[in-house]
C-alpha cells in the first residue's frame, strides 16, 4: 500500500488544491460554501450528503447553480449527475467523502469535503473501496480541500485523538512483527498535541501503512458491535494484550488451536496459515530475544493509558474507561487480521480460555 502524501496548510488557507495534493483548512462550513459559490463562476456545484448531513446545504440547495443529491450505500447516482458539474462539495462519513473524491477524479473536477467525523477517513487516501452499482472495487481518489469545521468536528474529536493512539499501537505491532520475520516495520507516529488543529493536522498526516494495524479491525467490528468509542476500546484491550505477552505470554508447545473451530466460532472464513513446527521453534526463540525491549515499551503504554483517558475526555468529553469490557472480538481478533501480531499470540495457543 502507497504512503499517503498530504500537504496540510496553515490555518485558514484559502481552499485549494496544491501540487496535486489534499489540504487542509480550518473554516465553517456556511463561510466556506458560501466563498465557493463565489469562486466557481460557472457551471453546477453538486452538493452531495448522506442523511444525516443534508441540513450542510440547507442554505444553497434551492440555487438555481446547485444540483443536490443524498447517497445511502450505493455511489451510481452521484456518476449519473449531467455534464457541466464545476465542483462537487460533499458532507459526510468515509463512504460520501471517497465517492464525492472518485468523481472529481472522473470529471477532472475541484472537490471540497465537510468531514463528519473528526478521524477525516475519506480525505486523504489515494485509493478507496466503493460501491457503485452493486459492485464494489478499489477506485482512484482525486485530492481535495478539506473543510474542517470545529462544530461538526468536536463530538468525535476524543475517538481522532484515540485513533492515533491506535495508530501508534500500529507502529509497535509493525516492528514486532518485523522482528519474528512477518512483513516490514511500519512508520512511526510524530508527536502530537491534544488540542482541536493539532489532532486534525496529525490524523490527515498519518501514513496509509498504519492503517493496516489490526487495532483498526478490531475498532471497526467493535462499531460494527454498537460500541460508541471503537477506537478508544480497540486501544484499551490490545495494549492490555501486547503488554501481557511479552512481560509472562509463555508458548504452549504442546497444544494446537482449532482454527477451524475458532473460526466457526468468530464467523469469519477459516483464512489462518498453520505455522510449521521449524516456524513455530525459531517464533518461540525470537520471542525470548525480543521480549526485554518490547515489554518495557508495552509496559510504558500501559501505564500512559489513566493520562490519555483524561485527553481524550477533555476532547469530546464523551466517557471512556480503562476497562477492556466485553473481549470476544480481541479473543478472535486473530480470525479477522490473519497477518496481525495477535496470530502470533494465537498460534502460540495463548488466546484460548481456560
Amino acid at each position: 500500500m502507497q504512503l499517503i502524501s498530504a500537504s496540510v496548510p496553515k490555518r485558514n488557507a484559502p481552499p485549494g488544491v496544491a501540487n496535486g495534493q489534499s489540504e487542509l483548512f480550518f473554516s465553517g462550513v456556511k463561510e466556506c460554501i458560501s466563498a465557493q459559490f463565489s469562486r466557481i463562476a460557472g457551471g453546477k456545484l453538486a452538493l452531495v450528503s448522506d442523511p444525516e448531513r443534508v441540513w450542510a446545504f440547507r442554505e444553497v440547495a434551492l440555487s438555481p447553480r446547485a444540483i443536490s443529491l443524498v447517497l445511502e450505500g450505493d455511489a451510481l447516482p452521484l456518476f449519473s449527475l449531467p455534464e457541466g458539474v464545476a465542483c462537487i462539495l460533499a458532507a459526510g462519513g468515509r463512504e460520501v467523502l471517497a465517492a464525492a473524491r472518485s468523481f472529481a477524479e472522473v470529471r477532472r473536477i475541484p472537490c471540497v469535503l465537510f468531514p463528519a467525523e473528526a478521524s477525516l477517513r475519506g480525505a486523504s487516501e489515494e485509493c478507496a473501496p466503493l460501491c457503485i452499482g452493486g459492485d464494489r472495487a478499489l477506485h482512484r481518489l482525486a485530492p481535495a480541500s478539506v473543510c474542517c469545521d470545529r462544530a461538526l468536528l468536536a463530538p468525535t474529536l476524543g475517538e481522532a485523538y484515540a485513533s492515533l493512539l491506535l495508530a501508534r499501537l500500529s507502529s509497535f505491532e509493525g516492528r514486532a512483527l518485523a522482528a519474528f520475520g512477518m512483513g516490514e516495520p511500519r512508520p512511526e507516529v510524530p508527536a502530537f498535541e491534544a488540542d482541536f488543529e493539532c489532532v486534525l493536522r496529525a490524523v490527515f498526516s498519518l501514513p496509509a501503512a498504519l492503517f493496516e494495524g489490526e487495532g483498526f479491525t478490531l475498532s471497526a467490528l467493535l462499531q460494527k458491535d454498537g460500541e460508541k468509542t471503537p477506537h478508544w476500546r480497540a486501544y484499551v484491550q490490545l495494549s492490555a494484550l501486547y503488554a501481557a505477552f511479552f512481560e509472562k505470554g509463555r508458548p504452549r508447545r504442546t497444544f494446537v488451536p482449532d482454527y477451524a473451530r475458532r473460526a466457526l466460532h468468530a464467523g469469519a472464513p477459516l483464512c489462518a496459515r498453520v505455522p510449521s513446527p521449524e516456524e513455530y521453534a525459531l517464533r518461540a526463540l525470537t520471542l525470548e530475544r525480543i521480549r526485554g525491549s518490547f515489554q518495557k515499551e508495552a509496559a510504558s503504554l500501559l501505564s500512559a493509558r489513566e493520562r490519555e483517558a483524561e485527553r481524550v475526555l477533555s476532547l469530546s468529553a464523551v466517557p471512556v474507561s480503562l476497562r477492556g469490557g466485553d473481549t470476544f472480538r480481541l479473543q478472535y481478533l486473530p480470525e479477522f487480521a490473519p497477518r496481525g501480531l495477535s496470530s502470533v499470540i494465537r498460534d502460540f495457543g495463548l488466546l484460548e480460555r481456560g
